[in-house]
């Protein structure tokens, strides 16, 4: 079996793709090296004859009439990352199967965003950052917090990620609320949410977090008309989309509300964060998207992804294919 590796980001490539990783990639068939627009045509040959490829963060953007000509008889493409949106449709509508190692990639994140809500609830953050002057205020603060029993969660969206939190919240004595109309309320039953729309989410939760697919129509939905219902000593939590905030909006509210906090792993500037009103409130604390697979982490993609494959070629059900039907809904 022969399979294609597609790539454009060295560095990129590189963390999922480790030795180790493309040594047990390897025992499955023949690879190519990383092919890209630029070498298209020298890999005519070894494309002709591939049914599987391999990809992750970098994957090329190919047209129908390039996967016709070059990948004519490929079968599935298996991407070690999240989002497939910018590439998926072309391969989707030519026949060719889409598997996306979305649940890989949302595992860390579920488990940065449950620690960050455990956090909050005991109001840590404004707390460590003023110990070290104000001791005083860092005790009011953390006394004026709900803590860990009783606290009201807020999850809007409940894709991979906000599933993974609802189940890991379960562990804690706290009620959750979730925003999203693609979910049933059997589903939400399931997790334990009770479903309610976001001016309620956000007028009652003492510790929000956004977990909204990144799509356009999406961009500025948290404005001011939703900060101004938050409660005061609330929480705000950003692992999806700095997009999706009105950034000025939610600075105001901070200066507002003192004992208010925001914690954003995303910003809509992440190379700038100095042009970010929330970068100079003293109550948001920013870093730089590390939510995501980071450290060894992207390597449990490619695995993910190599399982799936198995499934595909023994004829098992899949787990992670994504359709243009999925599409429509998945980040």
């Amino acid at each position: 079996m022969k399979i294609a590796l597609f790539g454009t980001n060295e560095r990129q490539f590189s963390k999922v793709y480790t030795p180790e990783v493309l040594e047990k990639l390897g025992s499955y068939g023949e690879l190519s090296g990383k092919i890209n627009h630029k070498n298209l045509k020298e890999n005519a040959e070894f494309l002709k004859d591939c049914e599987i490829a391999f990809s992750t963060w970098g994957m090329p953007c190919f047209t129908k009439e390039e996967i016709a000509k070059y990948m004519p008889n490929l079968k599935a493409v298996f991407y070690s990352a999240g989002t497939v949106q910018y590439f998926a449709r072309p391969f989707l509508e030519s026949g060719v199967k889409i598997f996306s190692a979305f649940a890989a990639n949302a595992v860390p994140v579920a488990e940065y965003t449950f620690a960050q809500i455990t956090l909050a609830a005991k109001g840590y953050f404004q707390s460590a950052k003023s110990y070290r002057l104000l001791p005083l205020r860092a005790l009011a603060h953390a006394n004026s917090a709900t803590g860990n029993f009783g606290c009201k969660v807020g999850l809007v969206g409940l894709g991979a990620i906000g599933k993974m939190v609802a189940e890991k919240l379960k562990d804690l004595d706290v009620e959750v609320y979730a925003c999203d109309p693609f979910v049933p309320e059997e589903t939400a039953k399931e997790l334990g949410v009770t479903l309610v729309d976001m001016e309620t989410l956000f007028s009652e939760c003492d510790v929000i977090s956004n977990h909204l697919a990144n799509k356009p129509e999406l961009k500025n939905i948290f404005d001011g008309k939703l900060f101004k219902k938050m409660k005061k000593n609330a929480t705000f939590i950003n692992t999806g989309r700095g997009a999706q905030v009105k950034e000025f909006a939610l600075a105001m509210w901070l200066l507002r509300h003192p004992s208010g906090t925001v914690v954003a792993d995303v910003i809509k500037d992440e190379l700038c964060p100095y042009i970010c009103p929330l970068f100079w409130c003293r109550n948001a604390i920013l870093t730089p998207h590390i939510a995501g697979s980071t450290g060894k982490e992207p390597q449990r993609m490619a695995y993910y992804m190599m399982e799936e494959m198995e499934r595909f070629n023994s004829g098992e059900d899949t787990k992670y294919e994504v359709t243009l039907q999925s599409l429509e809904k998945m980040a």
